[in-house]
């Protein structure tokens, strides 16, 4: 009896929320300075250099990608404000994707007990697919942490729905729509989800209720009117762009619906589609039972709607990074299916079943990633350690950039283009990207491949041994006259 009341209040307690939210902080930080830049992120890095107006970062990202442009300015900003390097714009998306885990809390808190929350954070905290991407120097992190904010904010709404219309906040959502929507255009998923929602209600109440949904409505759709004025040549571009061909919906998507790359896991991500299908099964019976569950499955129902619509009509959307925001959502809902709707043995047996296995899982698994980050910081080290002098590097300027700047407190030896070469009166190491951008062919392979200058005569130099490292190849020249 006094275990199970001291295991409850441990439960129960912020303590216990504060420990959750540091052992997330560290598995998110641990060794993140090993990691190097792979091909996506080297060129966030390239994009976001310091200091540019908002029509250069338009102008430098426009031709190569399809994420809007505010987010990059943003990034240039901080950029700017700090240190320019691999590390402090890792740690801006790490921070993200922390603060997300922390808002995710908030919005369990408004459902759930305060031990079912700490289970929440638990779960989110060591799920392993959202451990690295809160690592990506991608939006993804970064726009994860304000969908979440948009959810929070209208769980506020949800709950003084019975209120006095509020100007404030009909002000301060419309405000947050356009934003983030101009954030990231698949805002629009929570938005659509926002209005079908508040339509549902018209059928709870009275006319004076009723004028306030509309007037929630208007300005929802106003916002997304107030979005397109704003970012037309966005839209225009994309929507004259080309589709992107390798997210597209497969046999596979359909079987899984992207829960084992959520959970990287088959036997979690299968219990976790499992459960949230029962979850919204148990939903129809009374949709309008718990109003903040109703609207995290709107948009769960929504997601999938708009990827398959999409991916069928314009372009491949299926990839499971885009839709990060699901991990947090079908884990709530499975926790609340499990601590209010199935109070039972088998219940507590299974999320006693997710606390052992979902760490267990990240340590298995922690250390081979789909996606292997470039060795960055290796490469560094033996070239600061090398008794050769002369570093060449192939003319690529997303590269060089990166590896002159990025590194700039820790590269000891400067970094020469290839054209340098007949200047030298030494022995050299010329450097290679090695795969970071064929994709086909994997992340790395364990191969090595051959890695020498392709512009430059090396008749007075002898080709000796090719090292590998994560994405770089490195080659030793003698030099013999």
């Amino acid at each position: 009896m006094f275990t199970n009341i001291f295991f409850k209040k441990i439960t129960n307690s912020y303590f216990l929320t504060f420990f959750l939210l540091l052992l997330a902080f560290f598995l998110r930080f641990y060794k993140f300075e090993t990691l190097g830049l792979w091909g996506d992120e080297l060129l966030t890095f390239w994009e976001t250099k310091p200091l540019q107006t908002f029509n250069e970062i338009w102008l430098r990202t426009s031709g190569v990608e399809y994420t809007p442009p505010l987010y990059f300015y943003v990034l240039n900003i901080y950029n700017h404000l700090f240190d320019y390097s691999a590390y402090t714009i890792r740690f801006f998306h790490i921070i993200f994707g922390f603060l997300s885990l922390l808002i995710t809390f908030f919005i369990s808190r408004h459902l759930l007990s305060k031990s079912a929350s700490n289970l929440v954070l638990f779960l989110l905290g060591v799920n392993l697919f959202l451990v690295l991407v809160s690592t990506e120097v991608r939006i993804v992190p970064f726009i994860l942490f304000f969908y979440l904010i948009l959810i929070l904010f209208f769980f506020n709404i949800i709950k003084n729905i019975n209120s006095k219309i509020s100007y404030l906040d009909i002000l301060f959502l419309t405000m947050l729509n356009v934003l983030i929507l101009t954030f990231h255009p698949f805002t629009v998923v929570i938005i659509s989800a926002q209005i079908f929602f508040l339509l549902l209600l018209l059928k709870m109440n009275n006319a004076e209720y009723n004028k306030k949904i509309f007037l929630y409505v208007f300005f929802i759709i106003l916002s997304c009117a107030i979005y397109v004025l704003i970012n037309k040549n966005y839209i225009l571009l994309r929507a004259n762009g080309n589709p992107l061909d390798h997210h597209k919906l497969t046999l596979k998507f359909f079987i899984g619906y992207n829960f084992k790359t959520f959970f990287t896991s088959y036997f979690l991500g299968f219990v976790n589609l499992l459960l949230v299908s029962l979850s919204l099964w148990q939903l129809k019976k009374n949709i309008y039972k718990n109003l903040y569950i109703l609207f995290l499955s709107i948009i769960l129902i929504f997601t999938y709607v708009f990827i398959i619509f999409v991916s069928i009509t314009f372009s491949g959307i299926g990839g499971a990074r885009y839709w990060t925001y699901l991990v947090p959502i079908v884990v709530i809902l499975n926790v609340y299916y499990l601590t209010e709707v199935k109070k039972n043995i088998f219940s507590k047996a299974l999320i006693l079943l997710f606390i052992i296995y979902t760490p267990i899982n990240y340590l298995q698994k922690v250390d081979k990633p789909q996606l292997r980050k470039p060795d960055t910081p290796g490469l560094i080290a033996f070239i600061n350690k090398s008794d050769v002098e002369y570093i060449v590097s192939e003319n690529l300027s997303y590269f060089d950039l990166y590896l002159r700047t990025g590194y700039k407190k820790i590269l000891k030896k400067e970094i020469y283009y290839e054209n340098k070469i007949n200047e030298f009166d030494n022995d050299f190491l010329y450097l290679c990207l090695d795969l970071v951008w064929i994709q086909t062919k994997g992340t790395y392979t364990d191969d090595i491949y051959s890695c020498y200058p392709k512009t430059t005569n090396t008749e007075k130099f002898k080709k000796l041994e090719t090292l590998k490292f994560n994405g770089y190849a490195i080659t030793k020249y003698k030099f013999i006259k």
